[in-house]
């Protein structure tokens, strides 16, 4: 009788264990995969080709997942590691942090209020980063930058699609949970 305790016993640590085991974590790409989505500033996307843009825009939607994701991984972007500090501050209390990296391949104006997450336009009161550094105006060819910036969640219904923009360049992005 004892013996048949233990196997019932030893059985269950091994399902849990072997559930466990086998639900192992996403890595940081495929976070960083389901996190976000690219804009392409006046370019033409044909298929996998992108004609005429002037730069890309990642929006990347950072989550406590993905903070811990790129703190814990020594490969991790250095931007991204540092941006997601933001995550836990008290300023973003009941706001979605975003990180949008932005990628120059003309010279191009950049404006803060053309950053748009669904019905949400993004203000300078929105930008995280300090006013001296803050990414705005006209940015050289060839360069590349993150901008930080907090979105209330109350745009950010969870399951639904969304579109993220600037000016009247667009993308699609599915907001993470059901």
């Amino acid at each position: 009788m004892k013996r048949a305790g233990w196997m019932v016993v030893f059985l269950f640590v091994a399902a849990i264990a072997g559930t466990a085991w086998g639900a192992q974590a996403k890595n940081l790409d495929e976070l960083l995969a389901e996190r976000s989505a690219n804009v392409w500033v006046d370019g033409q996307v044909l298929g996998d080709l992108v004609l005429g843009a002037k730069a890309r825009l990642t929006f990347i939607y950072v989550d406590p997942a993905l903070a811990v994701a790129a703190r814990n991984d020594p490969g991790a972007p250095e931007w991204l590691t540092w941006h997601s500090r933001h995550i836990g501050e008290k300023d973003l209390k009941g706001k979605a942090l975003f990180l949008l990296r932005i990628e120059t391949f003309t010279p191009w104006e950049l404006v803060p209020g053309n950053i748009t997450v669904g019905n949400y336009t993004v203000s300078p009161e929105d930008v995280l980063s300090l006013r001296e550094y803050s990414l705005a105006g006209e940015l050289p060819s060839g360069f590349k930058g993150t901008m930080p910036f907090s979105v209330p969640k109350s745009f950010l219904k969870s399951g639904s699609r969304i579109t993220l923009g600037y000016g009247e360049d667009s993308a699609e992005w599915k907001v993470l949970g059901k």
